[in-house]
């Protein structure tokens, strides 16, 4: 059997973590098998639809790594690839359904079906199931109902008191009971075909042999097993994807403030994609090696449902910034220059150093880096005018008797002629041999004098690149010597 998985995303939003889970599973699946990764649109929800939903899905899937091998502009033989585009293929398995008494047409007005709604609600029955009224009509008033154009849906008679059951990936053996459906619509009355029905047509004509998807579809699979019977259809092998939680355990929401929730945001903030793919793919699966980051190929080679977590998964911000660091330290000049060039030029004014000067700046601060955006903030020691040394610095210098350390250095670097990091280091090491300090008690004092920080990058480097008129501008400003 040849190996073909979907991601099926609704444009109605932003392709957004959950959505990306799904997706990189499929995908990493597909591509361990040597098999084929569709990305299908399922677009019918019009009113909720937004402009830029499917470029959002695609561009950002892409640019994480995760290329599609059929989509809507890479078509196969499947297509198409958008339901909205396929509205005619659901309308005819709809017919045949009706044409062998196991669907009907409904014409109960939103009035008639609101009251028979109140009339459930009032009896305690919380999950509303339509009370079959249209599936009794005589032929000859269906057939004149039609005539006069009146307005119908169409809906699937679910047989009475069936069991369904599923051999899930994740989950094991599964069972439903069409006791809990009800008669529901499978093509409303604007012509669009419902959910449960449109994807199990696409699965089966698209030739999906298997079905990831987040766990809130688990509680869909039997309306869709239905379909699937009555067409006397194989039926994928479906893995339902547990819940991604948040550090308090709690399902993760597109309403959590606390966390990212879109790849386009952690894209515009500069992540990297090896990043985010190596990370995202941890999110509910395990290799069982005592390891965190892989590489794509190694993640394809190693991936098999057998190890898809029966638990939830957390969602830890720190460890993705943690492996976000750990991709950018490997970047070599070139690529990490790409990276936070385009930060600084929107903040700063590129043209008032030299490029030498910022290819300088901005490497000393590769090794801290978590995400790109983050370099305008650390480079700002190299902006700021006539800073103050706060309170816990101050503490620092004078609970430690810091004033020959200071003293020194600053006799020292006001008398550099020659500005250059080699010179700068000289100093340091002389003020450490006539001093007789070292460590944290030489280095930090020095640094609170010329920079106002506690830590920071490499001292010598800084020093040299805020250059000798800030740094003498500093230390006469927050010093007295």
């Amino acid at each position: 059997m040849k190996i073909r998985v979907r991601y099926a995303p609704s444009p109605t939003g932003y392709l957004h973590i959950g959505g990306a889970r799904t997706a990189l599973f499929n995908y990493l699946f597909a591509k361990n098998n040597k098999g084929d990764f569709i990305v299908r649109i399922e677009d019918t929800d019009l009113e909720r639809n937004i402009e830029d939903g499917i470029s959002s899905q695609l561009d950002n899937l892409r640019w994480m790594g995760i290329i599609p091998d059929e989509t809507i502009d890479l078509p196969g033989k499947y297509g198409p690839y958008k339901q909205t585009e396929r509205l005619n293929i659901y309308i005819q398995h709809a017919l045949i359904l009706i044409k062998e008494k196991k669907a009907y047409y409904c014409f109960c007005t939103p009035q008639y079906l609101e009251e028979m709604r109140k009339k459930q609600a009032d009896k305690n029955i919380l999950a509303f199931q339509y009370d079959g009224t249209c599936s009794k009509l005589e032929q000859s008033v269906i057939e004149e109902n039609l005539q006069n154009k009146i307005s119908y849906a169409i809906r699937v008679k679910i047989p009475t008191n069936k069991s369904y059951k599923i051999k899930d990936l994740v989950r094991g053996n599964v069972e439903f009971n069409s006791v809990d459906l009800g008669d529901y619509i499978i093509i409303k009355s604007n012509g669009v075909a419902t959910y449960n029905f449109a994807v199990v047509i696409d699965d089966h004509l698209m030739e999906i042999s298997h079905v990831f998807r987040g766990e809130e579809h688990l509680s869909n699979t039997p309306k869709q097993l239905v379909i699937y019977e009555y067409f006397n259809w194989k039926m994928p092998i479906f893995a339902h994807l547990t819940l991604i939680v948040n550090n308090k355990r709690k399902k993760l929401s597109k309403r959590d403030g606390s966390i990212i929730q879109f790849i386009h945001q952690y894209r515009k903030e500069g992540y990297l994609p090896e990043a985010i793919f190596n990370f995202i793919a941890l999110l509910g699966w395990s290799s069982h090696e005592e390891k965190e980051i892989y590489t794509k190929e190694q993640l394809i080679k190693l991936f098999t449902p057998k190890y898809l977590s029966k638990a939830p998964s957390m969602f830890d911000p720190e460890k993705l910034v943690w492996m976000n660091n750990y991709y950018i330290k490997r970047l070599n000049v070139e690529q990490y220059l790409a990276l936070v060039t385009p930060f600084i030029k929107e903040k700063y004014n590129w043209n008032s150093k030299t490029i030498e000067w910022w290819k300088e700046v901005l490497l000393i601060y590769q090794s801290q880096l978590e995400y790109g955006s983050q370099i305008n903030e650390l480079v700002s020691l190299f902006f700021k005018n006539n800073f103050k040394v706060d309170i816990e610095a101050k503490t620092f210098l004078n609970d430690n008797e810091c004033n020959l350390v200071c003293t020194t250095f600053i006799k020292k670097i006001i008398d550099c002629k020659n500005w250059t990091s080699d010179n700068v280091k000289n100093i340091i090491n002389e003020v450490k041999k006539e001093t007789n300090v070292n460590g944290k008690l030489l280095f930090m004092p020095i640094r609170i004098i010329t920079t106002g920080q506690m830590n920071g990058p490499d001292l010598v480097s800084t020093i040299k690149l805020l250059g000798y008129d800030t740094i003498i501008n500093n230390v006469k400003l927050n010093f007295k010597y």
